[in-house]
């Protein structure tokens, strides 16, 4: 798909009433308290998220070294937020790093209230997008990642507000990327494979370097199967060479292309009986099972695709979004039938209201 795709895209963003020009930050009146709520609720038990079924999640396994780095900066970026209401970034970066550290509905929360007073800021709906997939909200997802298009279109080379670590500034994604990445596996996620398809190829669109086409094309022929167009998915597959100049981080994606290809053996791939410990060695996991995953649907081996969606699902990374899309894979497999949750609203004491 070409960028003009992007402009035909856009015009359904017109639907959204709320994307109008940027507002300037209101004064309300319980403001503060209510954020003070939100800020105590990492304190007092955070929440995560839950399966499609309704199974809680549990907290992301990292190393202690890791939870260590991420709390603090959940505690700096709370702070910050807290005394910075008035500023868009707190909201950006303190969502953010709750959505870093598991705490799904925390981030969907501060990303409201944020949205609340910068209405047309793409990092507040992208990052609340985001949150909505990882909660398994998938509709409220697209919603939000429509807005963040709306809010960017006609820009260029949008980066976002948040600093990017060393190597997200090598891999260079732009948030348009990051935008439609994910709005294609909201889409994906409800069996909508049409649209997650044309969301996978306006990330081809966006890709500035071998990184971000090899991951591009990774979504895309798994979309490209499912919805008939073989050709296009070969065509990916030809195009996938192991000589690709690539960084380490998506070098999982590459290699997933040249098992899909024929080119790498399943022993050779991944060892599906260790599973991750860190978020690092998930995203890399995760990306190559689901390979297996779809290699199996694709052959017509059901059993064993089911097999390999329950060890994905037995992983504890739930956050990674191969791992997402292996949950919405099987549970459709077993006759699930996906449906909206019901929100929970934050009282200003801390309560929630189911």
């Amino acid at each position: 798909m070409k960028f003009n795709t992007v402009l035909v895209l856009m015009v359904f963003g017109s639907l959204f009433n709320l994307l109008g020009c940027k507002s300037e930050p209101k004064a309300l009146p319980e403001q503060a308290q209510t954020a003070q709520a939100i800020a105590d609720e990492n304190l007092a038990g955070s929440t995560y998220a839950v399966t499609l079924d309704g199974k809680p999640l549990k907290e992301l396994p990292e190393p202690d070294s890791i939870k260590t780095q991420n709390n603090a900066k959940l505690d700096a970026s709370r702070n910050f937020y807290l005394g910075h209401l008035d500023d868009v970034k707190s909201y950006v970066s303190y969502g953010a790093q709750n959505l870093k550290c598991g705490y799904v509905e925390n981030a969907i929360q501060v990303l409201s209230k944020g949205i609340e007073q910068f209405s047309n800021t793409a990092d507040l709906y992208l990052y609340r997008g985001i949150a909505f997939v990882q909660g398994r909200q998938f509709g409220p997802a697209v919603n939000d990642f429509w807005k963040a298009g709306k809010a960017v279109e006609g820009q260029k080379d949008v980066k976002g507000m948040l600093e990017k670590t060393e190597i997200e500034k090598k891999i260079n994604a732009g948030m348009h990327y990051e935008i439609y990445k994910w709005m294609g596996l909201a889409f994906q996620c409800q069996n909508d494979f049409p649209n997650a398809e044309k969301m996978f190829e306006v990330c081809g669109d966006f890709s500035t370097n071998s990184d971000l086409y090899c991951m591009a094309y990774y979504w895309q022929y798994q979309a490209y199967s499912r919805s008939g167009r073989v050709q296009d998915a070969k065509n990916i597959l030809e195009s996938a060479d192991p000589k690709m100049f690539i960084m380490p981080v998506t070098k999982p994606y590459l290699d997933a292309l040249l098992y899909l290809k024929g080119s790498i053996k399943e022993s050779e791939l991944v060892n599906l009986d260790q599973l991750p410990t860190t978020s690092e060695e998930a995203l890399a996991w995760t990306v190559k099972a689901y390979a297996i995953a779809l290699k199996a649907e694709l052959a017509g081996t059901q059993d064993k695709q089911i097999r390999v969606l329950e060890k994905i699902e037995s992983s504890p990374f739930w956050n990674q979004m191969a791992y997402i899309a292996a949950e919405a894979d099987l549970h459709r497999l077993k006759g699930f039938k996906y449906e909206e949750m019901k929100a929970k609203e934050l009282k200003s004491n801390g309560k929630r209201n189911q």
